[in-house]
């Protein structure tokens, strides 16, 4: 890659960039063998593999942390082996478009990714070079996407039945939802069976490439010592969003620990309770204090 050209005019500089790809032909015979060749690559080589096909078809989303890749349906059997290591990487079907298909990595798994395709040194550098242009959104969004900080396992767990984990999840309406997700569609119907022989009335569908296991607030309420876990995730949740000031999410969580009766807190805690104030800062001018809430369970 070098400049090819420079225009300087009033109040505007162009760049003619010229790009000069390395000539593969007469390497390989065909895509068949170009994917047998991909499939073969270390641990190591196949994230910067992943990352050369992510730039040319696929995307990155950093406000919801998520790789997507795009693949024609008549090219799955070709890249089969192929896909098997993404889905090592944490790819799962995404969506299907008909002709096409999309795969994708979330959350802590995408971060995962975008850090390891940019582990050597001299493409990083290469590829931050290229976020400074005007248009290179996608290796702007990658660079960003790997300097994000993943989010901490563990701790919106609680373990249902010994051996059994669900992530606690909370909507806008203040439900509380348990799910554990698989991707193996035997791993699933394993925890199924298993909260059931346990008597919760757990569910089973497919979602994101895999199979999710769910129970509602209804099983939630009808277990006191679940109800005491979920409460305890809830309270870690409802403290981290004031810190953040988000305060729709807080009044959401809020909610669902009034519908599960989440203990109040202790004497110390409700004395500062009735002065529990955020700083708003997308509402009124700046330095303006909302009282979030003034109930005996916040």
């Amino acid at each position: 890659m070098c400049i090819e050209g420079l225009g300087l005019n009033d109040g505007d500089v162009s760049i003619a960039w010229q790009l000069r790809a390395t000539d593969h032909r007469g390497v390989f015979k065909d895509k068949a063998e170009v994917a047998e060749e991909a499939s073969r690559l270390g641990d190591e080589e196949f994230p910067t593999f992943t990352l050369y096909v992510v730039l040319g078809d696929g995307g990155v989303n950093v406000k919801e942390k998520r790789v997507r890749l795009y693949m024609g349906r008549s090219k799955l059997e070709l890249w089969r082996d192929i896909i098997d290591r993404l889905e090592d990487l944490g790819f799962g079907m995404d969506s299907d478009y008909g002709r096409a298909v999309a795969y994708a990595v979330w959350s802590s798994k995408a971060i995962e990714l975008a850090r390891k395709m940019l582990s050597d040194c001299l493409i990083k550098a290469l590829v931050e070079d290229l976020a400074q242009l005007p248009d290179a959104e996608k290796p702007r969004r990658l660079v960003a996407l790997a300097g994000m900080e993943p989010k901490p396992l563990g701790r919106s767990m609680v373990e249902v039945i010994d051996g059994v984990k669900m992530s606690v999840q909370v909507n806008n309406s203040g439900t509380v939802v348990l799910r554990a997700w698989r991707r193996d569609y035997g791993d699933a119907i394993a925890i199924l069976e298993a909260l059931r022989r346990a008597g919760y009335n757990a569910e089973l569908r497919p979602l994101g490439g895999g199979f999710e296991v769910y129970m509602g607030m209804r099983e939630i309420k009808r277990d006191p010592e679940l109800v005491t876990k979920v409460c305890e995730v809830l309270k870690r949740m409802r403290e981290k969003t004031v810190n953040k000031g988000k305060e729709w999410r807080v009044r959401a969580i809020a909610r669902a620990m009034a519908r599960l009766n989440c203990p109040a807190q202790g004497p110390r805690a409700q004395n500062k309770q009735q002065n529990t104030v955020i700083i708003n800062p997308r509402g009124g001018p700046a330095g303006t204090l909302r009282t979030l809430i003034r109930s005996s369970w916040f």
